[in-house]
């Protein structure tokens, strides 16, 4: 096959061959390579590579409880028909309470079978509560645990939002004990921090923490009798950890 230099003449063959090696040279320059690379970084300079951890303890803010219609039974139909009556009712109670966020849960009706003797149904649905009033949420847990729930799981924990806007100042945190470490370093070594060459922030936890609670099943009572659980938020210790790269010059 001929090339399509071929059908030029002499003259605009070595202009076109003259373009292609500029190309290719600007190409060239352009694509970094490891020994350019290494020109980034002055012979006498240090790359030191640094992690902090930044921590701050905040008190968590939120509050949430898990509660359960339980029936057991010979019929299958009258086990439901009872769960539904309960969820209903603490639905009902739970719309009423406007500063605690509620959605139902899990549903499941299975068999029990023991040898000698009749088959009998277990059912259990669960309904979630969440809120940042804690003591909103307390006292509608003592409610519909009045009414027959059993409070089968309550914790505290911090918010996204908090979580979030602490890990802001965490970062900033961690940076500047990069920066005073690298200084101290250096000071050692007889070098000074010229820039931070890569930077890899972390992200801060804002996870539940679970107070220990005795679930208890207990029979339907008026809820003046039923006394709210207790809650106390607590504190929290939220860390966050960040890595850098920097460069250190005499």
């Amino acid at each position: 096959m001929t090339s399509p230099l071929a059908t030029l003449s002499p003259t605009r063959r070595l202009r076109a061959a003259v373009a292609l090696g500029a190309l290719l040279a600007a190409l060239a320059a352009a694509s970094p390579s490891p020994a350019r690379a290494e020109r980034d970084v002055p012979d006498a300079a240090t790359v030191l590579t640094l992690s902090e951890t930044a921590t701050t303890t905040v008190a968590a803010d939120r509050a949430r409880a898990t509660l359960a219609a339980e029936e057991r039974g010979a019929d299958a139909a009258k086990v439901q028909a009872d769960i539904n009556r309960k969820i209903e009712a603490a639905l009902n109670l739970a719309r009423d309470a406007a500063p605690v966020k509620v959605e139902t849960g899990g549903y499941g009706v299975y068999p029990i079978d023991q040898e000698g003797q009749a088959r009998v149904w277990n059912g259990r649905q669960t309904i979630e509560l969440d809120s940042a009033d804690m003591t909103a949420l307390a006292e509608l847990a003592g409610k519909l645990q009045a009414q027959g729930l059993v409070l089968q799981d309550l914790s505290t924990y911090v918010s996204e939002e908090r979580a979030r806007a602490e890990s802001d100042k965490l970062t900033l945190e961690a940076i500047r004990q990069i920066r005073a470490r690298a200084d101290l370093i250096g000071k050692e070594i007889g070098t000074r921090t010229v820039k931070i060459r890569a930077l890899s922030p972390g992200s801060g936890p804002g996870t539940p923490q679970p107070i220990p609670f005795k679930a208890m099943r207990m029979e339907a009572m008026a809820a003046s009798d039923m006394a709210a659980p207790s809650i106390e938020p607590g504190e929290r210790t939220l860390r966050l950890t960040v890595q850098a790269e920097l460069l250190l010059e005499p």
